[in-house]
């Protein structure tokens, strides 16, 4: 599994915990979590795929950069 991945998941369980925890104390309402919940699921997946596009980008600058010192070294 990808650290970016296992980053995004604990931000959810995280995330999860405390919506569980506010609403089962009477801190906020059971809308209130909901809503929390769901907005902060749209947050972490746009920061799964940022996170996954900059990994992307770094193999392609890796690849390029590999074929670059090949080429030089012929």
């Amino acid at each position: 599994m990808k650290k970016y991945t296992i980053i995004v998941l604990a931000l959810f369980a995280y995330a999860i915990g405390m919506f569980v925890w506010g609403y089962t104390k009477g801190t906020i309402s059971e809308t209130e979590a909901l809503l929390g919940t769901v907005a902060m699921s749209v947050v972490l997946t746009a920061l799964w795929f940022v996170y996954r596009r900059r990994e992307r980008y770094r193999e392609e600058l890796r690849k390029s950069a590999k074929a670059r010192r090949d080429e030089d070294s012929k």
